[in-house]
């Protein structure tokens, strides 16, 4: 057994400074003597006859020493209580006098400081003569009597009067500010501002007094946006969500510098993403009823925008051809003005009369996506269809024209030629592709 070897490691020394428990002493005491008698059993085969005898007198020696020492503390430790009490009693005491030497710091700094400029104040003679000959006390603050009994309702004349200045102040307020030019259609009645927004929202607005720093406040909002097709009378706008749009327009409302353009623009925004909604609820009841796969709905993005695909077939047989083109209606939000409705696009790009023919923009009163696309096939009818009589002219003698109801195209082959010698060329709606008959 090497000297480290038969060391034992210490235990960790108390906390506290003040005392040690007495076993941890005693246990302090046996580790140490038999740390010593390890090493001396190791020395002292290497040391002389006499050298042996000394070493285990001084062992036994300081063993002794240190044991009784420990069975002098064992001994005292039966009257160690009496000892701990009279040491809470010295710190207690210490603790008092160190109050009493406070307090009467305190007082001293208080009397030459605080004191020094303070004075009695004058007697209060009215309310000592109102006690002594009245009886009564007629001087307490009117805060306590507003505190406890509620104040006395006006009158039907002064609400008149009060609902009549305030409209003239929600007159002042909206002359003197910029509106926004979506939201001109307005009504002033009975201290309120209801701005009415062709189908899209309904709001309604008051002022909570005469200065020009008082912000609106937001009484009521509601949602015009209807789905005529899908949406069965129920209303597209949860509750929740209602609350939630009218806490975030009142925080707008208050903070800005034209606060009824950051509300139109909240509002108006809700409107557009609920009406890309409501579209693209119709397109997937298309694509799962009547027109299955001629449709696809190539890209949704919350809020922004709706492309649909149509004309699938053709796409599909046009795909390995260098001439593939990709159909595509969308409806999307006008990223340089936010406070248009919502605008339509093609590709192929149409032509600007071929555009205002299907609108430029949704039109808001009857969302109907089917409505959409059907305009859209109906002028790329009429465009393939002066396409192909512009081709067929040149191999023809006889006239070529496109008629509607139904949308074809006529082609006299003969000249002179019968009603039932013309070749009638349409336009499949689902495909896009040519039929003759």
């Amino acid at each position: 057994m090497t000297l480290q070897g038969s060391m034992l490691m210490a235990p960790p020394a108390p906390s506290s400074g003040g005392t040690i428990p007495l076993a941890l002493l005693i246990e302090y005491g046996l580790q140490r003597t038999y740390h010593e008698l390890v090493v001396l059993s190791e020395l002292l085969p290497r040391k002389t006859d006499m050298d042996r005898k000394i070493e285990i007198f001084q062992f036994a020696s300081r063993t002794r020493q240190l044991f009784v020492r420990l069975l002098a503390l064992v001994k005292w430790a039966n009257s160690a209580s009496k000892v701990d009490k009279c040491v809470d009693i010295c710190n207690f005491l210490e603790q008092q006098s160190m109050f009493f030497v406070e307090t009467a710091d305190s007082l001293h700094k208080m009397a030459k400081e605080t004191l020094a400029s303070a004075r009695l104040p004058s007697f209060s003679l009215p309310s000592a003569i109102d006690v002594l000959t009245t009886g009564t006390y007629p001087r307490l603050p009117t805060c306590i009597r507003e505190r406890i009994i509620p104040p006395d309702p006006i009158t039907p004349q002064e609400k008149v009067l009060t609902l009549q200045r305030l409209n003239e102040v929600i007159q002042y307020r909206l002359v003197s500010n910029e509106l926004p030019k979506q939201m001109r259609r307005l009504k002033i009645d009975q201290g309120r501002v209801k701005f009415f927004v062709e189908h899209e929202f309904e709001v309604t607005l008051t002022l909570m007094g005469d200065s020009p720093t008082i912000p609106w406040r937001l009484l009521d909002v509601s949602f015009l946006v209807e789905d005529h097709e899908t949406g069965n009378g129920k209303s597209l706008v949860h509750s929740m969500q209602v609350h939630y749009i009218h806490e975030l327009a009142q925080s707008r409302l208050l903070h800005v510098d034209h606060p009824l353009h950051d509300l139109y623009k909240v509002l108006h925004s809700f409107c557009q993403s609920l009406q890309l909604e409501v579209l693209n609820s119709q397109a997937q009841r298309l694509m799962s009823d009547r027109l299955r796969d001629s449709i696809r709905i190539e890209e949704y993005s919350l809020s922004k925008s709706l492309s649909i695909s149509y004309w699938r077939d053709q796409m599909k047989k046009e795909k390995n051809q260098e001439n593939y083109i990709l159909h595509k209606l969308s409806v999307h939000v006008c990223e340089e003005d936010e406070g248009k409705p919502l605008q339509i696009s093609h590709q192929p790009p149409m032509t600007p009369m071929e555009s205002r023919k299907v609108g430029l923009a949704i039109k808001s009163d009857h969302l109907s996506i089917e409505k959409l696309l059907m305009q859209t096939i109906e002028v790329r009818t009429h465009t393939k269809l002066k396409e192909l009589a512009r081709e067929m002219q040149r191999m023809v003698d006889g006239k070529c024209e496109v008629r509607d109801m139904p949308v074809a195209l006529h082609v006299s082959v003969l000249n002179p030629c019968m009603s039932s010698e013309v070749l009638r060329i349409s336009i499949d709606v689902q495909t896009g592709s040519y039929m003759a008959s």
